[in-house]
This record gives C-alpha cells, structure tokens and sequence, in this order.
C-alpha cells in the first residue's frame, strides 16, 4: 500500500487517485495492486471490478457517487457497475497546474466564485 499523496515518488506518480485514473484509463489497472501480494491470490477481473466501484465513489458530481448500501451491494453483485466511472474534473487541474496534458475528453473546469463575508460588532 501507499498513501494517497506520497512526495517522495516522481511527480508522475505523486497523487494516488490521480496514478489510479492513468491506470483505468490505460487499461493497466493490475499495476494498482500491491505488490508485495502473491498473484495467485486475486484474479485480474475481480481487480478491475474493484478499481472501477472505488472511482465511482471519486465522482466530481455528488450525486453520481454511489451511496455507501449501494457500493455494498455492487461488491456483494460480483458484477461489474452498469455506470462506467468518469474522470473527475479536480484530476485534470492537478494536471494543467503542473503543467500536463489530459487524456479525458469530457473534462470541464468549474467557474465557481467565493465570497467572504466578515461580521464585526456594532
């Protein structure tokens, strides 16, 4: 296992969501696991069903993440999730802010504002 931002790696690398979407993406989600398991202890299919239910719970959009019951249900299912997983738009900035290309072509940026109120006594 690693943690999720690990420094000490290449940046490439740094921000474990970030790596996992490369991998899903690359179809390459087997390198996800750890390495110090026996390979004979997990099958590849089984892998990829997990990686694709833990980037639904990734979703930029609160309300396509599945609920806590209804991942539950999908790790009981033993079938894949009907909903494909997508790019969480927060993945793509990290990229732009160090200066990387994206490979998802249904990314959007949010042009969200924030304002701060400060209260005072009379």
């Amino acid at each position: 296992g690693r943690k999720i931002n690990d420094t000490r790696v290449e940046a490439e690398t740094q921000y474990l969501l970030e790596s996992a979407w490369k991998l899903y993406e690359n179809e390459n989600v087997i390198k996800l696991v750890d390495g110090s398991l026996d390979h004979e202890e997990y099958m590849p299919e089984e892998v990829k069903r997990i990686i694709e239910i833990a980037l639904l719970c990734t979703q930029s959009v609160v309300a396509s993440r599945p609920t806590m019951s209804e991942v539950v249900v999908l790790l009981l299912s033993r079938n894949s999730p009907e909903i494909m997983p997508t790019r969480p738009t927060f993945i793509d900035s990290i990229s732009r802010v160090r200066g990387e290309t994206s490979t998802s072509s249904s990314s959007s940026a949010s042009k969200a504002t924030v304002s701060i109120s400060h209260l005072s006594a009379r």
